[in-house]
């Protein structure tokens, strides 16, 4: 069978353009030379910040007004903080001119450096006392001023505690005594004169023109024609109390004596009180040439010729004079007044019997001084103290305690100005061990003062 030949497909037929006109190629040829542009001729692109900023800004135009209020706004309250800033710091800029101070009519200046130590400011009150007429008492490196007999101040050099009224109180920097000067912080006494306007002293600072100003109040009574000052009080209110003491008053304590006292009372409640507290101490040592001048021979019995000052003396004999009345009849003094060469004799008698026992002599002192004194700060040189011995008693000891005697001038001594001078829970303070037999005068206010407060006679001391 023979196979058939394909036919071969022809593709369907092109419609072939006509060609363009002349007219028509004159026509293209001239849009063509008019879109032909040199493009070397034209500007760049600007791609800068700030030319990208303008296109961002014309693109986003809400949020930039928004960046622009919001940075106005941060720009406002930093300008307003810096002036506040500014105004703090002017206000709180320390005043370093010299201070003016202004006591009544008397005007001085004291230089910054001088008035201000440790950052505190300190005033000198010699100066106010003077003006405000308080009655200055003491030694050179331990100064009262007292405004009444229940108002008064103490200072002592180189201490942060201060005695008002009986209590002691803190103060926030130490006081400078001596012989030319008492400064003292300027915050304490604004303080110590309380908040109110009823004290008789006001005392002000301005710290703008760095002024201290001291003036007295006045006042003139209705019935009166004469101008008569405000009581200056001093206040312990504002100030931690320390420790304080109890005081006698007026109307108290009542007094309760075996034995008529009126011819001995000028005795033991002298009116020179001040001059019976003298302290003798291992720190407060009287020197070598100490010696009371008032000293006379004791009448009352004893084993030896003593002597002890006329106060003391003639107070020691009402006291004995009571004890017998009271049936203490047992008890007699074995030791008064001791002068400095006698007080060397006998440290140095102690001191060698410890050598004997072995000891080295700086050993040897230190076990005397637990006992006895070094010349010069032996109490005995004061001519206000004596030791106590009862019959029975072989040796002055403890034993002493045990005694009617004790038992009797433990409830009785202060009536007569005396006190037990080294008492057993006072041995840190007073320096000495526990001594029952051993008494000191110092005036029956004080001694009573001493008996009613439990305080030692340094504690006391420190207080007034």
């Amino acid at each position: 069978m023979k196979k058939e030949k394909k036919k071969k497909v022809s593709p369907p037929p092109v419609d072939t353009p006509e060609p363009l006109s002349e007219e028509e190629i004159a026509m293209v040829k001239a849009a063509m030379a008019a879109r032909d542009v040199d493009r070397s001729t034209l500007p760049s692109k600007d791609n800068s910040d700030s030319a990208k900023l303008r296109r961002f800004i014309k693109k986003n135009k809400i949020f930039t007004a928004a960046c622009v209020v919001l940075s106005l706004f941060v720009v406002a309250l930093l300008v307003l903080l810096t002036v506040v800033a500014v105004n703090r710091a002017l206000e709180n800029k320390v005043n370093t001119d010299d201070f003016t101070v202004i006591i009544g009519d008397e005007t001085y200046t004291v230089k910054y450096k001088s008035a201000m130590r440790d950052d505190i400011l300190y005033i000198d009150m010699y100066k106010i006392a003077e003006y405000a007429e308080l009655t200055k008492t003491g030694k050179a490196d331990n100064v009262k001023f007292t405004a009444a007999p229940d108002q008064y101040l103490r200072f002592e050099d180189e201490s942060e505690f201060a005695v008002i009224n009986g209590a002691m109180v803190e103060m926030e920097g130490k006081a400078t005594v001596n012989k030319e000067v008492c400064e003292i912080p300027f915050n304490f006494l604004t303080a110590v004169l309380g908040k109110g306007n009823q004290n008789g002293l006001r005392v002000t600072l301005d710290t703008d023109t760095n002024t201290v100003k001291i003036t007295r109040r006045m006042y003139a009574p209705d019935d009166k024609d004469v101008i008569t000052p405000v009581e200056i009080l001093f206040y312990s209110d504002s100030f931690n109390i320390i420790q304080s003491i109890q005081r006698v008053t007026e109307e108290e304590p009542e007094y309760e004596y075996s034995i008529d006292v009126s011819q001995y009372l000028a005795n033991i409640d002298p009116e020179d009180a001040e001059s019976y507290l003298v302290l003798a101490n291992k720190q407060t040592p009287l020197g070598e040439n100490y010696s009371p001048e008032d000293l006379i021979k004791l009448e009352c019995r004893t084993n030896k010729t003593m002597y002890l000052r006329k106060d003391a003396a003639n107070a020691l004999y009402a006291m004995m004079l009571a004890m017998t009345a009271d049936g203490i009849t047992d008890v007699f003094v074995t030791s008064a007044y001791r002068s400095y060469s006698y007080q060397v004799g006998l440290f140095d008698k102690y001191v060698n019997n410890h050598m004997a026992d072995g000891m080295t002599r700086e050993e040897a002192e230190a076990a005397a001084l637990e006992y006895s004194a070094k010349p010069g700060t032996s109490e005995h040189q004061t001519g206000l103290c004596l030791d106590f011995m009862t019959e029975d008693m072989g040796a002055l000891d403890e034993s002493f305690e045990n005694t009617a005697a004790f038992r009797w001038l433990s409830e009785n001594a202060y009536k007569y100005g005396f006190i037990l001078r080294y008492e057993e829970d006072k041995v840190e303070t007073t320096g000495y061990k526990y001594e029952p037999w051993h008494y000191r005068f110092v005036g029956r206010t004080a001694a009573t003062e001493i008996y009613n407060s439990g305080l030692c006679l340094e504690e006391y001391l420190a207080l007034n």
